[in-house]
């Protein structure tokens, strides 16, 4: 496991909890319904979890309506983060 990208997860309250909710592809909309955050900043995270590549796009040739998901080394991190977080 790559113990700086579980540090970068720890730092942030969405971060997990886009994580958590990217199990189940979904769109940068639909995951800033469920958090309940703005749509900006949910696509702010989405894009720094995918530059991390923690969860990647389905749909990249697309414009509009992105699908994404949580990648394997995400679920490995995730699991990690959901274990000692507070």
């Amino acid at each position: 496991m790559d113990w700086n990208l579980a540090a970068y997860v720890l730092r942030s309250k969405n971060r997990p909890d886009v994580l958590n909710i990217l199990k189940i592809p979904q769109s940068p909309t639909q995951v800033s319904k469920k958090l309940k955050i703005s749509l900006t900043h949910a696509s702010k995270t989405i894009r720094e979890l995918s530059s991390k590549k923690l969860i990647k796009c389905l749909n990249e040739k697309d414009k509009l309506g992105r699908i994404y998901e949580i990648t394997k080394e995400g679920k490995e991190i995730l699991d990690y983060v959901n274990k000692v977080k507070v």
